[in-house]
């Protein structure tokens, strides 16, 4: 099995699991949060606080209302 398989599996089996979970949109975007987070960790001490800093940081609410454009 090549290296792409590897990856791609869990990824598959992660996606279905939550599916069938009924895994909500807010737990989807906490989610991406962290997984951005944590890439940002793997990363070389002078590029961490970069992409740290780059990092959405906006609180699922205030995503969700720009999202259907509904005002603060």
């Amino acid at each position: 099995m090549n290296r792409k398989h590897l990856l791609c599996a869990p990824m598959a089996a992660l996606t279905l699991i939550a599916a069938l979970g009924g895994c909500t949109t807010e737990a989807w975007y906490e989610g991406v949060k962290q997984s951005s987070a944590n890439r940002c960790e793997s990363q070389p001490p002078g590029e961490r606080q970069r992409c740290l800093d780059e990092l959405n940081k906006k609180p699922y609410t205030e995503y969700e209302k720009e999202r259907t454009g509904q005002k603060p």
